[in-house]
Formats: structure tokens, C-alpha cells, sequence
């Protein structure tokens, strides 16, 4: 990218999954009738190019997503430039060369694909529908989030306050009990890693989702608006917002649909079949490959030094190419899957962070799925109320960090606070650091802390992984916090 399109981004304030950043937004008027869009490098789906101004309309004290039609910006590179769909191309190859490696190497050292190893993370079918059955209660408390808000509705004309903190009450009581009936399912029936990172996962979607639609419904509540009112969410929400709260097929579609941020109304489109379907493979692909490199190149074949320090070099030179193969797999293929099937028009899950020069500018466009969910409930809500940007930077790092450091203890089966501390801690400290004069270094400054911190990510939580499998011992609840990989290290190489 060239450096008027890294300083536009790094002037724009944009959205990411780690601490967003608050920045002034030029607004356009609503009698000139046009919207604000993300000044980020994405290119919209009518073929227009974007402006510099973020998708928030800024008003005062108010700063909403407006939801557009627009593509990802990978399917609009693609699409509207050969030269980026020719490299595209290279990279799928590459992909399906690794994979057709792998299973020539099985053939030659085995005899057939080692098909145990694709399939372990999965556990047996029995474990597989249990999650399922698991999943069913946790999604039908989701579902009753709605009558439940439309209760309180009803009470508050009555009761004013005493209906408000009861309902705050339940909103945390909700929140407990379904994370702890989750959490205690995966631990007690000892879920496989594919089934924990399911039902963690969706458990965060269904307490993420169903704050958004309280948060916004409960507004309309306490503060009625009408349509025709030329300041307010009538104008702040561009007619995505109604003054009454949204109907129970609007949140229906709400919870299914690729979004965390409720609104009564989305752009939509009509579903691309051909589309889905290849974005489906895209997603298989991406994960039948990074399974592949785990088994022949990363995962340590003992625990022995040697091994421990191929394992470690490895993860130098992969830790980038996996960061790639997740951002493609979650952000992109997934995705863009779900906006085909719900009929989603705004596919701008992410920008081009591959371009950032600051680590503040990375944040805020790695991920703007989170992003958008934590900047406006956590960040706004933070910085009005402690008056300080700082402060709101650092909590909404923490939260993030804590989100991930969540799923990956699920996943895993053990707590270890490493991407905490480099998150939180040393994410925290790149934050701060401006980029150079010159973008070029800074954006090989960011590419570049990316791999060595993705490496140490990679090589730890492997090597605990390794760990307990090399070194098993009787499970209690210390177990879950407690590193055993310098334990089992003394044990080999002893």
C-alpha cells in the first residue's frame, strides 16, 4: 500500500477486535443525503471508491455503525483487480500443494492418511452430539431474551426503577448461569478441543448478541424518540432504528445473522449459492491445511530438547503463515459463508491491516466483528464516564485479551495467561508507540512483531499442549492453572 493509503488509514477511526481508538469523524447532514463510509481501503459493492470518513455518524456525544452493502475487501481486491486475484490464486495453490504433501507423506510412512489425527480434535460422535445437546438449552435461552426484554417493557411504565434493576438482575443472572452451565459441560464430560472452542464460542455470540439487542431496545424504553425528529437515533442510526423495539423476527435474524451490533434493519441481499459453497471449501480448506502443518511441521514429536528446539524454529518461520490461515478462515471464508446464507449485505469483517504502521492502526482493523461490539458498549461507555482514552484503551484491550485467553483455556484444557501478558501487556506498550516517518519501516516494524509474538504464542501453548499429552498425570482443578511442560521437560531430559 502506498503512504497516502497508510496515513488515511491511520487517520481513520476505525474499528478492530483490541482497543479502538477515538478520533474526530467529519458527519455529512441529512439533507445532503449521503452516508459516511470507512476510510479504510475497502471497496464498496457498487464499484464506488470509499471516502476517508468512518462508517460512525458522528453527532455530538453519539457515534453509530452505519451498516452498508459492501464487500470484503480480499473479494474486492480480487474482483477488480487481476493482478490481486492472480496472487489469490498462487496462495490457494500453495494451500492445496501442502495438502496433497501431507497426504502423499501419510501414503509413503504410513500406508494411508493418518486420519486419527485430522479427527482427534473432533473426540467421538457420542462427545459430538452431547455438544450438541448441550448447545440446544443455550441457544434456547437466547431465544427467551426477547419475551423476557418485551416483559420489562411492560413493567417499567409500571414499576419505573424497581422494573430497571430487576432486569439488570436477570441480565447477570443469565450471563452466570449460562457461562457456568458451559464451562461445566466441557469440564465435566471432558469435551474434545473442537466441541469446547463450539460451545465457548457460542456462548460468547449469544451474551454478546443479546446485550446489543437490550442495549439498544432498552434506549427506545427510557428515552422515546419518533421518526420525524431531526436530532436523536433518528438521525444518528440513518432509519436502520425504530422508535418501537424491534420485533421478535428481527432479533431471530438478528442472532443468526454476522453481526454482534443489534439494529432493526440491515442492508440486505439475496443469498449466492455458487458463492456460499465456495466460501464453504474455502473455510475446509483453510483448516484441513493448518491441520497439516501442525502434523508434519509443528507439533513436537517428543519432548525431548531437540525436538523442543525444532518445534521453536518452526514456529518462527509459521507463525505469520498460521495468523494468515485464521484471518482467512474466521474473518474471510466463514464469514462471507454466513452473509450468503442470511442474506447479509455488509461483508466488512476486517480491513487491510496487513498495511498497518502502527500497532494502533493493526487494532483497529484486524477485526471489526469484535470491534464494533467492544467500541461501542465498552470504549464510548469507559472514556465518558473516566474521561480518559487511555484508560478506556487499556480496559478494552483487557477484555479482549480476556475473551481470547477464555476460549483458548476451553479449547485447550488449561489456563496459562501468556497471550494475556502479550496482549494486554505488551500489545498494550506497542499501542503506544507511533509509527515512523517513513510507513514502509513501520509497516515491517508491525509485520514483523506480529511473527515473533505469534511465534512465542505458538511455540508455548504447544509445548504445554505437548506436555500433558507426553507427560499425563491424575487431573484436579490445580492441574487446570498450573504449567506442567517445565515439570515434564526435567522429567525427559533428565
Amino acid at each position: 500500500m502506498g503512504r497516502k493509503q497508510a496515513k488515511r488509514g491511520q487517520e481513520s477511526p476505525g474499528v478492530a477486535s483490541a482497543p479502538p481508538e477515538e478520533a474526530e469523524s467529519s458527519s455529512t447532514s441529512e439533507g445532503e443525503g449521503s452516508q459516511a463510509e470507512q476510510g479504510n481501503g475497502c471497496v464498496r459493492s457498487d464499484g464506488k471508491a470509499p471516502s476517508s470518513e468512518s462508517s460512525y455518524v458522528a453527532r455530538p456525544g453519539k457515534k453509530k455503525k452505519i451498516f452498508e452493502s459492501r464487500l470484503s475487501i480480499l473479494t474486492a481486491l480480487t474482483t477488480n483487480d487481476p493482478n490481486m486475484e492472480a496472487f489469490y490464486h498462487i496462495f490457494m495453490v500453495l494451500v492445496l500443494t501442502a495438502i496433497v504433501y501431507s497426504v502423499l507423506k501419510d501414503f509413503v510412512e504410513d500406508g494411508g492418511v493418518d486420519w486419527t489425527f485430522y479427527l482427534k480434535g473432533f473426540g467421538p460422535l457420542e462427545q459430538q452430539l452431547l455438544s450438541c445437546i448441550i448447545w440446544v438449552p443455550l441457544q434456547s435461552a437466547a431465544f427467551l431474551v426477547y419475551p423476557a426484554f418485551k416483559v420489562w417493557e411492560t413493567l417499567h411504565a409500571r414499576l419505573g426503577r424497581a422494573a430497571d434493576a430487576t432486569c439488570v438482575c436477570l441480565v447477570l443472572l443469565y450471563n452466570i448461569v449460562a457461562h457456568f452451565v458451559m464451562v461445566y459441560s466441557i469440564v465435566h464430560f471432558d469435551l474434545p478441543p473442537v466441541s469446547a472452542v463450539f460451545l465457548s464460542v457460542e456462548q460468547l455470540r449469544f451474551s454478546m448478541k443479546s446485550y446489543s439487542f437490550v442495549r439498544e431496545n432498552a434506549y427506545k424504553v427510557l428515552y422515546p424518540w419518533h421518526k420525524e425528529d431531526s436530532s436523536g437515533p433518528a438521525v444518528w442510526y440513518k432509519g436502520q432504528m425504530d422508535p418501537k423495539v424491534g420485533s421478535f423476527s428481527q432479533y431471530l435474524y438478528f442472532l443468526f445473522a454476522p453481526t454482534l451490533l443489534y439494529r432493526d434493519h440491515y442492508p440486505r441481499k439475496s443469498g449466492n449459492w455458487k458463492h456460499a459453497i465456495v466460501y464453504f471449501l474455502q473455510f475446509i480448506t483453510t483448516i484441513w491445511y493448518a491441520c497439516a502443518v501442525f502434523k508434519d511441521f509443528l507439533f513436537p514429536k517428543s519432548f525431548l530438547y531437540e525436538d523442543l528446539l525444532q518445534c521453536f524454529l518452526t514456529s518462527l518461520l509459521c507463525a505469520f503463515l498460521i495468523l494468515i490461515l485464521m484471518h482467512t478462515c474466521v474473518l474471510h471464508a466463514y464469514q462471507n459463508f454466513a452473509c450468503e446464507v442470511m442474506g447479509f449485505a455488509d461483508k466488512e469483517f476486517y480491513s487491510d491491516w496487513w498495511a498497518s504502521t502502527s500497532f494502533s492502526m493493526y487494532y483497529r482493523k484486524w477485526n471489526l466483528l469484535v470491534h464494533d461490539w467492544i467500541y461501542a458498549y465498552l470504549y464510548v461507555d469507559m472514556k465518558s464516564r473516566f474521561r480518559s482514552s487511555l484508560l478506556a484503551m487499556f480496559a478494552t484491550t483487557l477484555v479482549s485479551a480476556l475473551f481470547h485467553e477464555y476460549i483458548l483455556a476451553m479449547a485447550l484444557g488449561f489456563a496459562s495467561p501468556v497471550l494475556l501478558l502479550e496482549f494486554a501487556g505488551l500489545g498494550t506498550l506497542f499501542y503506544l508507540i507511533k509509527p515512523c516517518r517513513t510507513p514502509r519501516v513501520s509497516n515491517l516494524f508491525v509485520l514483523w512483531a506480529l511473527s515473533v509474538g505469534g511465534c512465542n504464542l505458538l511455540f508455548y501453548y504447544q509445548a504445554e499442549f505437548a506436555a500433558r499429552v507426553y507427560c499425563p498425570k491424575e487431573h484436579n482443578w490445580t492441574d487446570f492453572f498450573v504449567p506442567r511442560m517445565f515439570e515434564c521437560y526435567s522429567q525427559v531430559n533428565s
